[in-house]
């Protein structure tokens, strides 16, 4: 399906038309067609899943398209665009709908003829056949002598006769009328660059609006991308504001991506999350240009989320609970226990060669003889305890968590330790602190003997227990 959009700016306003409507049509589909300075092509194939029910609700086929005609004269009311839209099957049927009817037109497919027959033969648009200004004065006049007036009269000819009479342009020309044409779309290229900019002729503050701007941008910079088989690995946002400050963000991708609808939810969760101060007054994105990833995944694999849903999920949750509680946990280079820092995921894909060198490692593993190991379970927060020394020596211990029922209580029959750890004194949360490793003799007879981690606060002079061992 496509959609034509021809219209004109308000004079008065000094408005060029012909990239006002470019700019509306990119907010639409990537892939528009300037067919003159006053109108405008786009294949909208797919947005019925945008404007549309789904499909096992019965939705007809013309109330999809409705919708989004609807939202294209929406949007082309508040750019002070006045515009005709027809939305057929046909580039050219649509072409043909827009310029000679006012307000929407949708054409099913089938109903060409039907919709167009009444059209004056003049309304014909010779150069969507590939024929030149001198040509068309020629079969224009021919067509005249032969009382040819509409488009359904010069449909109904004789398609042998025409050949002969007219040629091959005469042929082009009546399956025009008759909405049979095929032909692609000759795409507009935007301006070569990975970096789209906009000054607003009014500020803007609401998310709604902001997100049309980011689409059409979007839009623009993808299919840059796409054109030069590049993607982007980081979004850059800068944002002027009405108070004359400026508002920036940058947006680190896990992989090389080119999917204008990705970004576009990725940039509204980021400033959802960290709104401007004040109304928008310009906006410009740029896109560090990357080679796009190349992966080859086997048979035997196990599937994994794509990078792109990863993301906007990622996104969502540290919107939820903070980006600093969301990714991958690294511990940081000091004695300070349990320090660690999150960072942000990165996919890793390891090539053939390194895959048979690990398994070379996890076979050679294998063969050697199997150590005893124990784990450690860590309490986060550790639980407070109660505990009584003897000889500077803990001998009884009595600790229960905040949210469990499990109890650690009892004497103390083996103590390792202390082993006294400090630092950071220089910093508000110096830490300094003894810890003993203890075996603990339950007094209760349903529970066994607990091997555990305890420490005692050096500060607050506080016990607890950190941990026990599996």
């Amino acid at each position: 399906m496509f959609a034509c959009i021809y219209g004109r700016a308000f004079p008065e306003r000094g408005r060029d038309a012909a990239t006002l409507l470019i700019d509306l049509a990119f907010t639409f589909s990537p892939l528009v067609e300037q067919t003159g300075t006053d109108t405008v092509v786009i294949d909208v194939d797919g947005q019925e899943l945008l404007f549309g029910a789904p499909v096992s609700s019965g939705m007809p086929e013309s109330d999809w398209a409705l919708n989004i005609a609807n939202e294209i004269t929406r949007r082309a009311t508040l750019s002070d665009v006045k515009v005709n839209v027809s939305i057929a099957a046909n580039p050219d049927v649509a072409i043909h709908a827009a310029r000679s009817f006012k307000g929407i037109t949708v054409i099913p497919v089938g109903e060409e003829l039907r919709e167009l027959g009444g059209l004056p033969l003049k309304m014909l648009d010779y150069s969507l056949a590939g024929i030149d200004q001198e040509k068309a004065e020629e079969i224009r006049e021919t067509l005249g002598l032969w009382g040819i007036r509409t488009f359904s009269d010069f449909a109904k000819l004789s398609i042998a006769g025409v050949a002969q009479r007219l040629g091959q342009e005469g042929v082009r020309l009546q399956k025009l009328a008759q909405g049979k044409s095929e032909r692609h779309l000759h795409l507009f290229q935007p301006p070569v660059g990975f970096e789209q900019a906009l000054e607003l002729e009014h500020p803007v503050a609401e998310l709604e609006s902001l997100s049309f701007i980011f689409a059409r941008l979007l839009n623009q910079l993808c299919a840059n991308l796409n054109s030069h088989a590049l993607a982007t690995n980081e979004l850059r946002l800068y944002l002027k504001l009405e108070d004359k400050t400026k508002y920036k963000r940058a947006i680190a991708l896990p992989v090389p991506m080119r999917d204008p609808k990705t970004f576009l939810r990725l940039l509204l969760i980021d400033i959802e999350s960290k709104p401007p101060q004040a109304a928008i007054i310009a906006v410009m994105i740029r896109a560090e240009p990357v080679k796009p990833r190349e992966l080859q995944t086997g048979l035997f694999i196990p599937l994994a989320p794509e990078p792109e849903r990863l993301e906007l999920t990622l996104a969502r949750l540290a919107k939820l609970v903070g980006a600093e509680n969301v990714g991958s946990p690294e511990l940081l280079n000091t004695h300070r226990p349990d320090a660690f820092r999150m960072t942000k995921f990165r996919l890793n894909y390891r090539s053939g060669k390194n895959a048979g060198n690990t398994s070379r490692l996890a076979l050679s593993a294998g063969r050697m003889r199997e150590l005893p190991a124990m784990g450690f379970r860590v309490f986060r927060p550790p639980w407070p305890a109660e505990v009584q020394s003897m000889q500077q020596r803990p001998a009884r211990i009595n600790a229960r968590g905040a949210s469990s029922s499990y109890v650690i209580c009892g004497q103390v029959v083996c103590a390792s330790g202390p082993w006294r750890t400090s630092g950071d004194w220089w910093r508000a949360d110096l830490w300094a602190r003894d810890e003993w490793d203890v075996a603990v003799r339950s007094s209760s007879s349903e529970q066994s003997d607990v091997l555990c981690r305890v420490y005692r606060d050096l500060q607050s002079e506080e016990w607890f227990v950190e941990g026990v061992y599996d």
